[in-house]
């Protein structure tokens, strides 16, 4: 799929020139240019958190990582280009944070409660910065797509799991697991956006309690039948 990012505003300098973007197309060379570029990238993920997009300029980048305007140029092209790969690397750790880690929970219920506090978590983490990707992403297909890209990643793992608890007679079977998925998740994204975002008080025990009852009785999820020992 195409992708458009806006241009660079007319009159500032990107460094683009042919022999600089080979060197930024290449990657860097070194360890310490690794260090560099990453340190950039974790200074930019700051300011964008602090400033939003529009008011953060590639000087404020610079001096939070203690380099100059040239050696950020070094690694990247302008502001959008290196909040293309700060977008990116959220929507990896939102997706990473989805996949349940230690051993199975021993309930469904337990399962259901897992899933709520990984979201909730992985929400809280980068709640400012996923203000930025939507406000951004109304403008910008790209980061829009990444966005979507996290739900959808939600989604479909929801739909599977809903999908096998049916086969395992453990869910209302009328329910269509994909749209269940978006309409469940739908609650939970705003709700964590209403949360952190938009700073309604809630407990987060109460929260996450009522989230897994909501999400399980919609689902009539029924807890598997354990043979009595003999």
């Amino acid at each position: 799929m195409a992708v458009v990012m806006r241009p660079a505003p007319v009159g500032v300098d990107t460094g683009a020139g042919p022999e600089q973007q080979q060197r930024r197309d290449a990657g860097p060379q070194t360890e310490r240019g690794h260090a560099r570029r990453a340190e950039l990238l974790e200074a930019a993920r700051g300011v964008f958190e602090r400033n939003g997009f529009l008011d953060a300029r590639v000087a404020d980048i610079a001096e939070a990582a203690g380099v100059s305007q040239g050696t950020f140029y070094t690694y990247f092209d302008s502001k959008d280009s290196i909040f293309r790969e700060v977008a990116a690397a959220l929507a990896d750790r939102m997706i990473a944070a989805m996949r349940p880690d230690g051993p199975p929970p021993a309930t469904v219920h337990e399962q259901i409660a897992g899933a709520m506090r990984r979201f909730v978590s992985a929400y809280r983490a980068d709640s400012r910065l996923i203000v930025v990707m939507a406000q951004l992403g109304q403008s910008t297909p790209e980061i829009a797509a990444l966005r979507l890209a996290v739900r959808e990643a939600f989604v479909a793992r929801t739909a599977r799991g809903i999908r096998a608890q049916q086969s395992h007679g453990l869910a209302d079977p009328e329910l269509d697991p994909w749209l269940t998925s978006e309409v469940l998740g739908s609650m939970v994204d705003h709700t964590c956006w209403v949360w952190l975002n938009l700073g309604r008080e809630f407990d987060e025990e109460a929260l996450i309690g009522t989230l897994t009852l909501v999400w399980s009785r919609a689902l009539r999820l029924r807890e598997p039948a354990v043979a009595p020992r003999s």
